[in-house]
């Protein structure tokens, strides 16, 4: 029975994509030509290598997976002509090559490159065999996806399923390598879902990403819950430095003032030269900006509507922004501990309403799902449907993925979205160079892959009269005040912008010469893709202020006002920009970052370099109601402190904290 639950190595050489070695060595301990059934008992095994997380350890495992738990998985599948694939991809996105620009449709890509039908059904039939329940197949055959209780996968795949201890969060992993038939190897890369996947949405509240479990039953439209009320206190500053409390101690040296009120959309406008194009017509009109989030945000319209209407926006015409759920959004079993409606419907207005200011006439999909296995595929049906011109997703893993299924499925939709003309991007996290999160220090998966464009975040500095001060790399730590001094908070995750050098991905040809060798280096003498590519505002305190129905102390729901940015509105701010230029254009970009890097040679001035600001201890403090939202329960104070960067410095040129630098005011005509 079917449900509806619902290079790149980084040169156009033939170099092996990472899951493409993978599997080809899963493949070499394969016997060729095995007959008969896929069935376990009648052909040699191959081991699926990567499948199991590094923080599944012997000393992190807490239990078994109850027999019964149901888990979804997908056993995705390579193109068919994987090399020819690439090569279309990377040919149409390098500017000078002939078919530069001159795009495929989605009907031709999937006629050239899809598995067949045939590939389809031999893993679908060996599915059926183990016991599981078939899901809907993408018209791209990328994956073929399934869902069966743990002890049938623990069948299927040769190994138990442990329950895991991550920092606050207990997940699931294979207790050993999971193998497959030799004869399934040779038509899949590999499998999804066995193990969790890790999935971080960066913001203000610190213990966002690793939210507690949800609750059975399964998620429905109304469990889009408007999140807990966050509004701030006076004092705030008009502008940078303009409001100081004299009876708070110092810190750095000096007393500091109090955090900027807000950002205005003009300020940001101006920042990135949006002004200019909107009198110019260039407003986003014919774009489409899609974004993968998770669930249904039912308040969403009405907010984005108010919250335009104070800012003197136009207000988005019917069928501007539409909510799409993914096929098996409401039917995913909420034993997964990942996604909180809550904590999406905040996602949610941040980013459609930073892409409204950015971008006024752009169309908005937001396509919701809600699992971490769902955030994958939901960005393969918005690239293989072509929901829009822009595919942006604000999620991402603490840490590089190991599992060749999991880097393979992004980098195939990554090739498919370059063919088709889709820019698809990524932010590239919101918790620095991952040191902090007990890992080496590197990028994060999916940004990390040299297909997809990685954005990275800033903050910007305003004077009086709304004059750009300087816009620096997006580094944030926390301190409160307790018994009359500043403390750090310990249980606060350092905020900045994510980026460094990976150890999965080879350098793509686009940042040679760009990127400083010294940087890209890595320990065994090659080099590395680099990350972020570019960067833009995506700090808290000096972002836009959002608008949502938020839920109060006393349970009631209303419209209110905050400050919230991140890595991921800082997305959501390039996507509209690249909305623009597209529209400038009249054409699409498609994959942006040959042009990107080729722009940075040829035109610097189409960027600002924001290198470090040479001013010890510039930090700002913000007034907290402590249950949120009212003073009934006090105030406190919170000290925000600018620049505190980890291993991923700003520089002059290329940096592992904003990239190749923050679009100019030129830039959204500088584009070719």
């Amino acid at each position: 029975m079917r449900s509806n639950f619902l290079r790149v190595t980084t040169s156009r050489s033939s170099r092996r994509l990472p899951w493409q070695a993978a599997a080809l060595t899963a493949l070499a301990l394969a016997v060729a030509g095995a007959p008969g059934s896929l069935a376990r008992t009648a052909t040699p095994l191959v081991a699926l290598r990567g499948v199991v997380p590094a923080w599944a350890t012997p000393q992190a495992r807490v239990g078994d997976v109850a027999d019964a738990t149901l888990v979804d998985i997908s056993l995705v599948l390579p193109w068919r002509d994987a090399v020819a694939a690439r090569r279309l991809a990377w040919d149409v996105s390098t500017p000078g090559h002939p078919a530069y620009r001159h795009h495929v449709s989605p009907a031709e890509f999937r006629r050239r490159f899809a598995p067949s039908a045939v590939t389809v059904r031999a893993v679908q039939s060996w599915l059926t065999e183990a016991g599981l329940e078939l899901g809907t197949v993408p018209s791209n055959n990328i994956y073929v996806p399934a869902r069966g209780t743990a002890r049938a996968l623990e069948l299927a795949f040769g190994t138990s399923l442990g329950r895991y201890r991550l920092r606050e969060r207990t997940l699931r992993s294979p207790d050993g390598v999971p193998t497959v038939p030799a004869e399934l190897a040779r038509l899949v890369v590999g499998v999804r879902g066995l193990a969790d996947e890790p999935v971080v949405i960066g913001g203000e509240e610190a213990r966002d990403p690793f939210p507690v479990p949800l609750p059975d039953p399964p998620a429905t439209p109304a469990d889009s819950a408007p999140p807990r009320a966050v509004v701030y206190s006076a004092p705030c500053s008009p502008y940078d430095g303009a409001v100081v409390d004299k009876r708070l101690p110092p810190a750095h040296g000096r007393r500091q003032p109090a955090v900027v009120c807000e950002t205005t959309v003009a300020q940001q406008r101006a920042v990135y030269g949006v002004d200019a194009a909107i009198k110019s017509r260039i407003d986003g009109r014919g774009q489409t900006i899609v974004i993968v989030g998770s669930h249904a945000i039912q308040t969403l319209p009405g907010d984005v509507a108010t919250w335009s209407k104070r800012r003197g926006l136009p207000l988005m015409k019917p069928g501007q922004l539409t909510q799409l759920s993914y096929p098996s959004a409401y039917q995913t079993p909420n034993v997964e501990p990942i996604l909180r409606p809550a904590v999406w419907s905040l996602q949610a207005h941040m980013l459609v309403e930073n892409i409204h200011a950015m971008a006024p006439a752009a169309d908005v999909v937001y396509l919701g799902t809600t699992s971490s296995l769902d955030l994958a595929n939901g960005t393969t049906l918005a690239v293989n449907a072509k929901l829009g011109d822009i595919v942006m997703n604000g999620w991402y893993s603490a840490g590089e993925s190991s599992n060749p299924a999991s880097i393979a499925q992004i980098s195939q939709a990554a090739e498919q979205a370059a063919a088709t003309g889709i820019s698809l991007l990524f932010a590239s996290g919101s918790i620095g160079d991952n040191s902090g999160q007990g890992a080496s220090p590197g990028p994060e998966y999916p940004a990390n892959d040299p297909m997809v464009t990685a954005v990275g975040g800033t903050s910007l500095v305003f004077s009086r009269g709304g004059r750009l001060l300087r816009e620096v790399g997006w580094a944030k730590t926390v301190a409160n005040l307790t018994d009359g001094a500043w403390e750090d908070d310990l249980e606060s995750t350092f905020r900045g912008s994510g980026g460094g050098i990976s150890k999965v991905h080879e350098q793509p040809d686009y940042q040679q010469g760009v990127v400083p060798n010294a940087l890209a280096e890595r320990d065994d003498g090659s080099y590395g893709r680099a990350v972020p590519d570019v960067a833009v505002n995506g700090d808290a305190e000096t972002g836009l202020t959002i608008g949502l129905t938020q839920t109060f102390p006393d349970g009631k729901t209303a419209y209110a006002e905050r400050r919230h940015a991140s890595g991921e509105s800082a997305t959501a701010v390039f996507a509209a920009l690249v909305a623009l230029a597209n529209q400038r254009a009249k054409v699409n970009f498609g994959f942006l970052n040959p042009a990107l890097y080729a722009l940075r040679v040829t035109n610097p001035a189409a960027f600002r370099d924001p290198i470090p600001s040479r001013i010890p201890g510039h930090a700002g403090v913000r007034t907290d109601y402590v249950d949120g939202a009212t003073a009934e329960s006090g105030l406190k104070k919170v000290l925000k402190t600018f620049e505190a960067y980890q291993s991923n410095v700003p520089a002059r040129g290329y940096d592992t904290s904003t990239g190749v630098g923050a679009p100019s005011r030129a830039w959204i005509g500088s584009l070719r």
